[in-house]
Formats: structure tokens, sequence, C-alpha cells
């Protein structure tokens, strides 16, 4: 894959490890390199009492992938217990970079990464790097700015049903509405009941523009029309602002409809499990 593209364009992958951890970084390192991608490493190493947070400021641009390496040695130390949750909350969410948790032993895994498609390194660990190194030459064509509203949306449809989703499109007709999708999902409950949860999904394709408090307001007004259980899903190539973050907060706890926001930056970390879906809609440019 060529990874040469302008350098304001080129991704670039972060590893943040402890000092115990060196020697399986230096082999992720060399196996990303191979490939052709650009791997921050030594001047990324952590010491003893760094911030993290001041590290994101020096060098983390929108776009770049930090992978973050987790063993007891990482997750004991001081910047993964008092700063990682604010990092993921603030700095990283509003500068769309991309996190990949990648444990390389047993511990204890932060709350915060608990939900995360994450690498396992504890088995076979050249087979992992193998994975980790196809999932992220793949990822590094996405640019959802490459695709026009319709293509967005039904990439978005495509992953719904790769997640499990069942959609439906012919409401529109009987009901006169405008969302994207009426999605289904079945599971069961931890006694082995089935049960189905209904979604209602809004696809939002932007390529400068972020998403604001009308966007959140027309999804909540959707809502209010079907059933009090029926939930709100927004997936959206941008990111919300701040101000719409808060409104969609306010809203949650005043209405007490679930919203759910996919944006750019989770979307992306979604992908990484559909490769199928990564070169369909956005091919290498030396794929034939």
């Amino acid at each position: 894959m060529n990874m040469d593209k302008s350098p304001h364009d080129r991704r670039r992958v972060f590893l943040s490890y402890a000092s115990d951890d060196r020697a399986i970084a230096a082999q992720v390192t060399a196996a990303l390199q191979e490939v052709g991608i650009n791997v921050w490493f030594d001047v990324w190493e952590l010491a003893p009492g760094d911030s993290i947070s001041e590290r994101v400021d020096q060098a983390l641009q929108a776009r770049d992938l930090f992978l973050l390496f987790l063993s007891k040695a990482s997750v004991a130390s001081r910047w993964v217990r008092t700063e990682l949750n604010a990092v993921l909350t603030n700095e990283m969410r509003d500068r769309a970079i991309t996190i990949i948790p990648v444990i390389i032993e047993d511990c204890d895994i932060p709350a915060v990464l608990t939900d995360r498609m994450y690498v396992d390194l504890r088995g076979d660990v050249g087979a992992g790097v193998q994975r980790l190194v196809a999932q992220l030459t793949a990822t590094a064509t996405v640019d959802f700015s490459t695709l026009d509203p319709e293509r967005f949306e039904h990439l978005v449809g495509e992953l719904l049903i790769a997640l499990g989703f069942a959609l439906r499109t012919d409401y529109r007709a009987d009901r006169g509405q405008q969302y994207d999708f009426l999605a289904t999902h079945r599971s069961r409950d931890p006694f082995g009941a089935e049960r189905t949860e209904t979604w209602v999904v809004e696809v939002k394709a932007y390529r400068e523009q972020r998403i604001n408090i009308s966007t959140i307001h027309q999804l909540l007004g959707y809502l209010a029309t079907m059933s009090p259980d029926t939930k709100g899903l927004l997936v959206t190539s941008s990111r919300l602002t701040s101000v719409a973050r808060e409104f969609l907060s306010e809203a949650v706890l005043k209405t007490g409809r679930e919203v759910r926001v996919i944006d750019n930056t989770e979307l992306t970390n979604l992908l990484l499990r559909q490769p199928e879906l990564v070169g369909r809609y956005f091919p290498s440019p030396n794929s034939p």
C-alpha cells in the first residue's frame, strides 16, 4: 500500500507504552514500518511522571492513530490512573484521533477502554502483530470526505447489518418519516430470553461542518413520535460541537431517551473490524 500522501494527509501511528514493554513495542514498530506506516516510537515512550495530555498537545493531529499498550506496568502508572479518562473524553475526541488498546498481558483494563475494539497480543505475538498490521493498513485509507452523502449512507447501512442489525427503509412511504433507517437488533438477556431493540437511525455526512443542536433536536423529534423504548442513533462523518454534546446530555436526562452518537473517530474504530467494507468503500491507490 502506498502511504506516501502529502505530509498533511499522511496518517501517523503513535505508540504509548511503559518502559518495561519496550521490546514488544519495538517489534510492532518494525512490522508497521516494513509496510510503510509512519510510526512514532522512541519520541513517544512515556517515562515515569510524564503527562500524556502534554504529549498529545505536542504531537498528535487529527486522523492519527494512537496505540495504547496495556500491561500490568502501564495500567499501574500514574498517567493511566489519573489522565487517560480526561484525554479520551476531551482532547482525542475533539481531534478525531483513533485510539486502539493493545493488550500484551493479563491486566486490569481501564474502564473507559472496555467498549473499544482492541488488539490482543497475549497469545501468538507474531500472528497478533500481523493482524494489527492488516487492520492499520486498511484503516489508513479511510477518508470519509471522499464519499458523497448517498455513498456514506450506504456504508453506514452495511456496517449496521454487519453489526447484527436488521434495517427497514420501507417505513418512509407508510409514515412520511424522514430519518434514514429503522433498525432492530435482537439479543438475549442473562436468563436466555430474547429481546429486541428498535433504533431510529439518522446519518449525516459532512466534510467540514460539525453536528449542531438542530440535528440532535431533529432526532429527538423523531423519537417523540415513537414508543418510549425506541432508541436513537446518529452516525456522522463529522463530530459534535461542544454545545451540541452538552445539549444532548441534558436532553437525554430530561427525556429519558437513549441516544447514541457514532462520530468520525468511533466510526473509524468500528470499521477496523470490517476490512471488507473498508476495501470496498476506500480502495487502496494500488488496488487492481
